[in-house]
């Protein structure tokens, strides 16, 4: 019998080898998840928590049933892994030379290659990848059910209150970006 959270324990760590790897000594602080400073931090609390709460249920939810390795928590662990990797390379192409404050005073259009050229929040994509990987890596169904009641819209939020908090920095240029590109998913959303 595999088990599946052993997998998944494996998988962070090969994650964070790859992420010395691609970071090497910026690992620190490309890590840091350095946000969009918004008017309250409450969406950022309200995205922590429903995040901890799903990770919680699904964690819960494997050591109750301790289900045997099915082809749905194998491709729970890829899209972990992809979800892991697409926060490096998003991390990576953000905080290569400075960090995302500096490339923002120096001119907002830094921030608009690679990754950002196509979706504004790779980052919150990238995290919402691991988080459906997670939960069906565990087969943990209510996992996902929790993810998309609480977890998705509290992202959504978080989304919304950066958004504003930039439209108010950068008017104008952020508006032209913000058609350019799509929140979380290219072409689609």
């Amino acid at each position: 019998m595999v088990n599946m959270f052993k997998v998944l324990v494996a998988v962070i760590v090969l994650l964070i080898i790859i992420g010395l790897a691609m970071l090497g000594k910026k690992v620190l602080r490309a890590l840091i998840f350095k946000t969009t400073k918004t008017p309250s931090n409450e969406s950022l609390w309200l995205e922590w928590v429903t995040g901890i709460v799903v990770v919680g249920i699904a964690i819960a939810n494997y050591a109750r049933k301790s289900p045997e390795a099915t082809t749905t928590m194998w491709i729970g662990v890829l899209v972990f892994f992809l979800g892991g990797i697409l926060q490096f390379i998003a991390r990576k192409q953000l905080f290569d030379d400075t960090t995302f404050g500096e490339r923002l005073s120096s001119g907002f259009e830094a921030a608009q290659t690679g990754l950002y050229s196509k979706i504004r929040y790779p980052s919150k994509s990238a995290l919402l990848l691991m988080m459906i990987g997670f939960c069906l890596s565990l087969g943990s169904w209510w996992g996902i059910g929790l993810l998309i009641v609480l977890f998705f819209p509290s992202m959504l939020y978080r989304i919304s209150q950066e958004d504003r908090a930039l439209l108010d920095q950068f008017g104008d240029r952020w508006l032209a970006y913000k058609s350019d590109s799509k929140k979380l998913i290219p072409e689609i959303l």
